[in-house]
């Protein structure tokens, strides 16, 4: 699988602000969850994750009460797979797996060359521990803390069925050095569940003209956990 890019200081403070605030002192054993509460086995696999089951086009994880099914057509991000499970970052986001593209892709209707030199993305699917309520009162919060970590909002909303989720999708925009003009794109969508939050988060050259957008309306739907029909937490 192409290796994902590595995530910049400024992006991962933006995922960083997603959970993280709020967090109560962590205690021992099956405690420690959300608010001190007793941890989910979601929650349990995030202090030791293990590998999940592959069979045919899905990816298994029984302790996530997750199944992912990897969609028959996509065009940019074709090399789906299982990542390792190493934290990430200063807050020790624990990656899941992730769909990638091969550093290039031709056009939805297979016209014309890829370019040579695009830049190798992913979309790419975390786990965290939740820290504060991911809901419609939330968005404001989450407006002011990705302005102050230096990224442009675009678009932030919460929404109660995003592909079968409840969540706050983002898209962000990486700004150069003097904050004028935009570089890089992030889309993002965080659902929280019971004790954790499930984050989708894509990062690309901005302006990037492969069919980006596509694949992740392809691939989202095809995500699910038990709790994805359900009410935010």
């Amino acid at each position: 699988m192409t290796p994902r890019r590595p995530l910049s200081t400024v992006t991962l403070l933006a995922l960083s602000l997603i959970t993280t605030a709020g967090i109560a002192a962590q205690g021992c054993g099956d405690k420690g969850g959300y608010r001190g509460g007793k941890k989910s086995k979601a929650r349990q696999w995030l202090d030791e994750p293990s590998g999940g089951e592959k069979s045919g086009n899905k990816f298994i994880f029984s302790q996530l009460d997750l199944v992912f099914e990897v969609p028959d057509t996509l065009y940019v991000f074709k090399n789906c797979d299982e990542l390792g499970h190493s934290p990430e970052g200063e807050d020790k986001w624990v990656p899941i797996l992730a769909c990638a593209s091969g550093g290039a892709s031709a056009d939805p209707d297979g016209v014309g060359e890829p370019a040579a030199d695009a830049d190798a993305i992913a979309l790419t699917f975390y786990l965290a521990p939740k820290g504060r309520p991911i809901d419609e009162r939330a968005v404001a919060y989450y407006n002011n803390a990705y302005k102050e970590s230096g990224l442009k909002v675009e678009e932030l909303a919460f929404n109660d069925d995003y592909f079968y989720k409840t969540g706050i999708y983002a898209k962000l925009q990486v700004m150069d050095e003097s904050g004028t003009n935009a570089v890089r794109e992030i889309q993002q969508f965080m659902w929280p569940v019971n004790d954790v939050v499930f984050i989708a988060r894509m990062e690309y050259p901005y302006g990037d003209s492969r069919a980006i957008v596509q694949d992740w309306k392809a691939i989202m739907p095809y995500f699910k956990t038990a709790a994805d029909d359900k009410p935010a937490q």
